[in-house]
Parts: structure tokens; C-alpha cells; sequence
């Protein structure tokens, strides 16, 4: 597998968690309060870079290493993905005591996380078919 591909994956992914921040600060200035949407938009903009990233990582390496282990990889990541969102919405959950901004978190951040999720669905299955059709 070319390093492209990894590279590639992390470059839409980037873009596309940029244009759904900015379609949300576009919502917020629009119809909503700053003060309410400000941190859901950014911790959940954060947390999406710093999952992609960390999964370009991994793949880079799992790819290189050993590429048989990649459909192993995917499912393992999307796991890991859930445990740390289902882990980072208890935390703004138990520190936050405004039931309409946990409620405007928890919409944002899984509007967030969906979006990847299908994002990184339709890739890796373009990426393993496009592997099995060139072995």
C-alpha cells in the first residue's frame, strides 16, 4: 500500500472536519449563541482531528509492517474511536450542569463523529477493494 493513500485519507479527512466547523460557526452566527456553541463546536472539531491523526498514524505503520492486518486495524480503530467519544461526552456530561448545552454538545459532537464515521466507511472500503482488485 502507497504512503498516498494514508496521506490522502488524512488530507479529505481534514477538510471535511474544517467544513463542518465551518458550517456550525456559520449556524452559530446565524441562528445560535456563541456562548453555548463555542466549546461543543471546538472539542468536538479537536477530537475528530486528533482521532484521524492518530489513525493515519497507525495505519502508516500497520501498513508498512503488515498489510494483512488491516481490516483487523479498521475494526479495532472505529472501536477505539467510540470507547474515546462515549468517554469524552461523560466527561463534558459530569462537568457541565446545563442540561441545553449537554444537550447542544452531545447533537454536535455525534453529528461529528457520523459524518466521520460514514467518511471513513465509504474510504477503507474503496482502499481494501482497490487492494484485493491489485493483489
Amino acid at each position: 500500500m502507497k504512503h498516498n493513500v494514508v496521506n490522502t485519507y488524512l488530507r479529505q479527512s481534514i477538510c471535511l472536519i474544517v467544513g463542518l466547523t465551518l458550517l456550525f460557526l456559520l449556524y452559530m452566527n446565524v441562528w445560535g449563541s456563541a456562548d453555548m456553541m463555542t466549546v461543543p463546536i471546538c472539542i468536538s472539531a479537536v477530537f475528530q482531528l486528533v482521532a484521524c491523526v492518530a489513525y493515519a498514524f497507525v495505519w502508516k505503520h500497520v501498513a508498512a509492517s503488515s498489510p494483512d492486518s488491516l481490516p483487523t486495524l479498521y475494526m479495532t480503530a472505529s472501536g477505539c474511536r467510540m470507547f474515546a467519544g462515549i468517554v469524552t461526552v461523560l466527561a463534558y456530561c459530569f462537568s457541565i450542569e446545563d442540561k441545553a448545552s449537554i444537550r447542544f454538545f452531545v447533537i454536535t459532537f455525534l453529528i461529528y463523529y457520523f459524518i466521520m464515521l460514514i467518511y471513513d466507511t465509504i474510504y477503507f472500503m474503496r482502499v481494501e477493494k482497490g487492494r484485493k482488485v491489485s493483489s
